[in-house]
């Protein structure tokens, strides 16, 4: 049938080209995003706006706050564990020597 494409197909193209994120890209773009809401919290709270925006900024807020720290606390964890496996790498080296 002309026309006839396969979606699926392209789909599963467009996926394997994207390359997977880390956590330097993920703690940027969390850093962003805190600094965006908290322009904006800082806004609303200088004008009189409604109780409930409020409350959602600042529940977004404390949401993105709360993940960057998780992602910032993989990133050292994943920095010491390469450390790690160097140093043991280096002791398993000079042991068969």
């Amino acid at each position: 049938m002309p026309g006839d494409t396969k979606p699926h197909k392209a789909r599963q193209a467009k996926k394997a080209k994207l390359k997977p994120g880390d956590i330097k890209d993920i703690t940027s773009v969390l850093w962003s995003a805190i600094v965006r809401l908290e322009q904006h919290l800082v806004a609303v709270t200088e004008s009189d706006t409604d109780t409930n925006e409020l409350c959602k900024l600042t529940h977004a807020m404390s949401q993105a706050a709360s993940t960057y720290i998780k992602a910032l606390e993989v990133g050292e964890y994943e920095a010491r564990l390469t450390e790690l496996e160097k140093a043991y790498e280096l002791e398993k080296e000079n042991k068969a020597a």
